[in-house]
């Protein structure tokens, strides 16, 4: 994909995003930080789930050392999930050439790569992704009063 006109980024009505000073300090020192660059797309209609679901973002992930996919209803959602709830610093911001695809360069924490993961802290509990789903599947939902 090529950049574009960050003008033309205007027009689409998305929120601005937040100017490096306005987000968190870097807290550690420059040797444990780590860029990730993060690419969005628009899913196809056969692609998307049912839920409104619009975006689909893609990352390196070093420790699962594979690509990490997620699916969100805004561009402004997946956004916030990584700088409000992953803590990420958004360092830079490009529209490339197609509806809603851009790519943003965040700073992250390397400890942020080296946590467990899900499936591992399950399989330290003896349990599987599939367990819990089988588990969960036995809760009675609570009748209304």
């Amino acid at each position: 994909m090529h950049p574009v006109d960050p003008a033309e980024d205007s027009r689409t009505g998305e929120v601005a995003v937040p100017s490096a000073a306005e987000q968190a300090e870097r807290t550690m020192a420059p040797s444990r930080l780590h860029l990730v660059v993060v690419t969005t797309r628009v899913l196809d209609s056969e692609d998307a789930p049912a839920g409104g679901v619009t975006i689909r973002t893609r990352f390196w992930h070093p420790r699962d050392r594979r690509w990490s996919e997620n699916d969100f209803e805004s561009l402004e959602h997946a956004r916030s999930l990584f700088i409000d709830e992953s803590g990420w610093v958004l360092r830079q911001e490009q529209a490339l050439d197609t509806p809603m695809a851009r790519e943003w360069i965040f700073e992250a924490h390397r400890i942020d790569f080296t946590r467990s993961s899900k499936e591992q802290i399950l399989r330290d509990l003896g349990m599987t992704p599939d367990s819990v789903h089988r588990m969960l599947e036995q809760v009675k939902p609570e009748a209304p009063e």
